[in-house]
């Protein structure tokens, strides 16, 4: 099993959710965040002013699947989450070495 960690624009969300829901994607856990990446001053300098934030809000996207997946679903995500401008996000992809589902005693792949 794998987990993606997807960092995406939060207007790309309900294009990268539909595809998924076609994908048949067993489920995503999304979540509101806030950073920073390259398109920071690397010198440290303000390049904002007072009253706007210098932290990007971007959308969180987590799924645990089957190893045999991964490339089908980053792809999608990159695929319906691009725009082409920087600060589009990134992808990584975990493993996971244990699951366990709370509500039954199924533990492993198939807790998926």
């Amino acid at each position: 099993m794998q987990m993606i960690v997807a960092y995406i624009r939060p207007r790309m969300r309900d294009a990268v959710v539909n595809q998924l829901r076609k994908m048949k994607v067993p489920g995503a856990s999304l979540s509101t965040v806030e950073g920073f990446g390259h398109e920071a001053d690397p010198e440290g300098k303000r390049t904002y002013d007072e009253a706007v934030t210098p932290y990007v809000k971007k959308l969180k996207l987590e799924i645990v699947c089957h190893d045999d997946r991964i490339d089908e679903i980053t792809a999608a995500i990159a695929d319906h989450a691009r725009t082409g401008r920087r600060g589009d996000g990134k992808i990584f992809v975990l493993p996971v070495r244990h699951a366990l589902d709370i509500r039954t005693p199924r533990t492993g792949p198939d807790v998926i």
